[in-house]
């Protein structure tokens, strides 16, 4: 990438900065795409706005079987409205001259692997976990409308920690069931995707059948869902691991319990969240001239909103 790393070294003033070369702008917000685990299951839209509305339905028509010659009853679907707004995600990088004279490395590779994925990382974190600014997550309380805690109870979505009503335990089969038969029963299809701390993984690997036979279907090297990040399946779900998905949520006082628990996410792909891109990656370099001192900067603008909250099911209070 030379003519790229020419430019990271070629510093303008201060006043103003150079941008860097839209290949190295398009191929960070590719790495970023490619490196993030949630995001290429939303429901990307392009955004024209900072503020954009977009409607959805929010309950369908009803269908009947009237008698011959009977009246048939009027039923109309109702809408509501999802609102994207744009939020800014950056990153800045500062290196001095005996840095870039010292270094054996190629700066500009290093740069655009190391940020697309502290970028990525942030995202997904921001996406999954977000606690209203700039967003609210998928595992918000204020999003969510289905969730189950891992001993099976039912309507777990109040917040964690004292008063929760929610259980914690070891993740179990037929909780994972009872997930997916949550979201079904809200009328949408078969959820498709799982997210789940690395933590976690480990104890799905040693679920068995009655037959002590393995419940998640690993995939072997060479699977074309590898190419996706998809572990294996579980359910009928893509399994997925994320460092994003939390292990440090308490839901009681006892030691399993407090500031130890994680939780899991179980939906259908580009039902459960919007992602608005409002514009992609703009590098900018600069030099100060007071510190000797080179930076590089980059920012974007995207969106998140919760789609169908009941399209996906949480799994909450996964004790380790």
């Amino acid at each position: 990438m030379p003519s790229i790393t020419k430019a990271l070294n070629e510093a303008t003033n201060s006043a103003g900065g150079f941008t860097v070369p839209d290949e190295f702008s398009n191929r960070l917000l590719a790495l970023v795409q490619a490196k993030t685990i949630v995001m290429p299951d939303l429901d990307v839209r392009q955004m024209i706005s900072d503020v954009q509305y977009i409607p959805k339905v929010t309950a369908g028509t009803t269908t009947y079987w009237p008698a011959e010659t009977a009246t048939i009853t009027e039923s109309n679907p109702a809408y509501g409205q999802i609102t994207l707004t744009a939020k800014k995600i950056a990153s800045l990088v500062a290196a001095s001259s005996e840095v870039l004279e010292d270094n054996n490395v190629d700066l500009a590779n290093h740069l655009v692997e190391q940020m697309a994925t502290d970028l990525a990382i942030e995202a997904d974190s921001q996406i999954y976990s977000g606690t209203g600014s700039p967003w609210y997550g998928l595992n918000s309380t204020a999003s969510m409308t289905n969730a189950v805690d891992a001993t099976g109870n039912l309507n777990a979505t109040a917040a964690s920690g004292t008063g929760s009503t929610i259980t914690g335990a070891a993740i179990s089969i037929s909780v994972i069931q009872k997930a997916v038969t949550e979201v079904l029963k809200d009328k949408h299809r078969q959820p498709n995707v799982s997210y789940w701390n690395p933590r976690t993984i480990g104890s799905l690997i040693q679920l068995t059948d009655s037959s002590s036979r393995p419940i998640l279907n690993t995939e072997t090297w060479g699977s074309p869902i590898l190419r996706d990040g998809v572990l294996g399946r579980i359910c009928g779900t893509d399994v997925k691991d994320s460092t994003s998905v939390p292990v440090t949520l308490s839901y009681g006082t006892t030691a399993a319990l407090s500031g130890a628990c994680s939780d899991a996410l179980v939906g259908v792909k580009g039902m459960f969240g919007i992602l608005g891109q409002r514009r992609g990656f703009i590098w900018k370099t600069d030099y100060v001239i007071a510190t000797d001192v080179y930076q590089w900067q980059t920012t974007a603008r995207m969106a998140f909103a919760v789609k169908y909250p009941d399209s996906y099911c949480m799994i909450r209070g996964i004790t380790n």
